[in-house]
């Protein structure tokens, strides 16, 4: 490791989850002015939600931010940081805070383990005098990284702009609306906190998009194509059904709509956040858990659509 300092972060999740990592540690990186490297772990892959094959590297990540493959690196390079986030993951566990809103917990918590170089949750952050940070945690919030919006939008952007027929089909559209209808993991007994989005919360988001865009085309992104073909009232509006592709190729189609319907999926946000349209529709369902947990993902533009 040497004796410089350096910012780490564990990768977990999907790739909405990745980039929220991302830009946590990258914009703690710029304000600290220090390198960040990324830890990839692969061997989480029984989480809820699962964590997916790193994507990263097929955005405009920064030179300044390294990706890991080294499922032991935290263990043993930075055990005391690593000691404190298993304490604190069992502790979580045994009170059962896991499956409800813990960061009053972890708020608490945050400056003594600021102090040992770790940040855990979804509390403000300050970088400590530890030598090695590290963050673990999806940081599900803008307000991480407000303040280095345009390197974190210019860097999270794919490197490959969209193309094909789907691509001229969404540009050729009067007003197009990407759906994003996530099922897969969610649809777990033990991701039940996450069963949101009903049809019926499509339907009505559908409606909602036909009041404001008559002229609307619906573009659907689905883990579940047949399923979303199935049971996805459109409000009468013309939908094509995208089939599945890479989740950075999907993604950017979907950046290039104007409209978003959201699923509760940090997926569908990094969408519709990375959208350049200047005339955007964001319609999201009005709770992103089944139970009291709040969500920090809410930004001050979006329409709210009940779910139940």
């Amino acid at each position: 490791i040497g004796g410089a300092r350096m910012i780490y972060a564990e990768l977990a999740g999907g790739l909405g989850n990745q980039m929220f990592i991302y830009a946590f540690a990258r914009a703690l990186g710029l304000r600290c002015n220090e390198p960040v490297t990324l830890l990839d772990r692969q061997d989480w892959k029984d989480g809820a939600p699962v964590h997916t094959v790193c994507a990263l590297n097929d955005l405009s990540i920064s030179p300044d931010v390294q990706i890991l493959a080294d499922p032991g690196f935290a263990k043993a390079h930075l055990p005391r940081q690593n000691t404190a986030k298993a304490l604190m993951i069992k502790y979580e566990q045994r009170r059962g805070l896991m499956a409800r809103d813990w960061q009053p917990f972890e708020t608490r918590c945050a400056p003594a383990l600021n102090a040992l170089g770790l940040h855990d949750g979804y509390s403000p952050v300050h970088r400590g005098r530890a030598r090695d940070f590290l963050a673990w945690g999806y940081f599900q919030s803008a307000r991480y990284f407000d303040d280095f919006a345009d390197e974190i939008k210019a860097e999270l952007r794919p490197k490959a702009a969209p193309a094909g027929e789907l691509a001229a089909a969404i540009a050729a559209a009067a007003y197009p609306a990407a759906v994003h209808l996530r099922r897969g993991d969610y649809c777990r007994p033990e991701n039940e906190i996450l069963q949101v989005c009903t049809p019926a919360y499509y339907a009505r988001a559908a409606a909602a998009v036909k009041a404001a865009h008559p002229d609307a085309t619906l573009f659907v992104f689905s883990d579940d194509v047949d399923w979303a073909k199935q049971n996805l009232n459109t409000a009468d509006l013309p939908a094509v059904f995208a089939p599945r592709g890479s989740a950075v190729g999907d993604m950017a189609l979907m950046e290039q709509c104007r409209g978003f319907v959201l699923s509760n999926s940090t997926y569908s946000w990094w969408a519709q956040y990375l959208a350049k349209t200047s005339d955007k529709l964001v319609l999201a369902p009005e709770k992103w858990y089944a139970h009291t947990k709040k969500s920090a993902l809410y930004l001050p533009d979006w329409q709210l659509i009940e779910t139940d």
